[in-house]
């Protein structure tokens, strides 16, 4: 990171239309999905006595988008006014956000997985028992906190390159950013891979049931992965940009990329906002239709 003078106010500087257009998405994301996931969280731990893996699984892509979402004023503040609020609370909430992200993405694809193998294997899932449910929910929260490990790290407070103070992704190194970069990447291609192959898998199954609306369950695949695929596929095109820049040493381009990739990143938090509407509701439809089906 190249070393420039804190301008006054980051209206100032170039980056002021992205900054201005990123935080209008996290503060549209912020307004429907608090609400949203909040409705969704109430709803669910009323019904928590029921001892659902899928209540479990819906229960914590709530909490975890719900908390992807809290920290968005003090981005928006900090994107349009400079950041204040020190180095602990800039790498203590990167952390959670991190971490909460990872399990957001983690549960909708074990979501793809657990609908997989409960509506075309349930004798297989049956085996696995209220304690390996249990395993694996815990496991989802263990492991992304593990992946996010990283992010306090790299999170420092000082001058960004476009002219103002912010909580910004500090590398020691370009190996370090290309690395971080191409980690971030597979999250997206993993996660997209497992969502569309069991979706695909499950609505093949289910296409040739007679016990299960087809017509219903091709409209919730077709949603899940095209809300995935939309907001989430930003990121890695200009990851490859920036991977592609520092290669070239093009500070240029690497300005242009970075400004679109916070762009990208604030595209992210929509699917916070509609992963409520999808899931749970979605599901629910999807339930009723399939009343063969026993949850455990």
């Amino acid at each position: 990171m190249r070393e420039v003078n804190c301008s006054s106010s980051s209206q100032l500087t170039d980056a002021f239309p992205v900054c201005v257009a990123s935080s209008a998405v996290m503060g549209l994301s912020f307004g429907l999905g608090f609400f949203g996931n909040a409705a969704v969280l109430w709803v669910l731990v009323r019904r928590s006595k029921e001892n659902s893996f899928t209540l479990g699984l819906m229960l914590s892509l709530a909490v975890s988008d719900l908390l992807t979402l809290l920290p968005l004023p003090l981005w928006i503040w900090a994107i349009l006014h400079d950041w204040t609020f020190g180095s602990v609370l800039c790498k203590s909430i990167s952390y959670v956000e991190y971490w909460c992200i990872y399990c957001s993405t983690l549960c909708v694809s074990l979501m793809s997985f657990q609908r997989y193998m409960q509506v075309l294997h349930p004798e297989k899932w049956a085996k696995l028992g209220d304690r390996g449910q249990k395993g694996l929910l815990a496991g989802i929260w263990i492991l992304s906190g593990v992946l996010a490990s990283y992010a306090p790290v790299q999170r420092e407070v000082g001058c960004e390159l476009y002219g103002f103070q912010y909580c910004y992704q500090q590398f020691r190194n370009d190996a370090e950013k290309i690395v971080t970069l191409v980690l971030e990447m597979l999250q997206f291609v993993i996660c997209f891979f497992l969502l569309a192959y069991f979706y695909c898998r499950l609505h093949r199954g289910v296409n040739e049931s007679p016990f299960f609306s087809s017509n219903r369950m091709t409209k919730l695949v077709t949603r899940i992965v095209l809300a995935f695929f939309m907001f989430y596929v930003a990121v890695p095109i200009v990851n490859v940009m920036i991977i592609v820049a520092v290669s070239l040493q093009n500070e240029s381009l690497l300005e242009r990329f970075e400004l679109a990739g916070k762009m990208a990143r604030a595209l992210t938090f929509l699917n916070s906002c509609v992963n409520p509407f999808l899931y749970t509701f979605s599901f629910r439809g999807l339930q009723v239709s399939s009343l063969s089906t026993v949850d455990t």
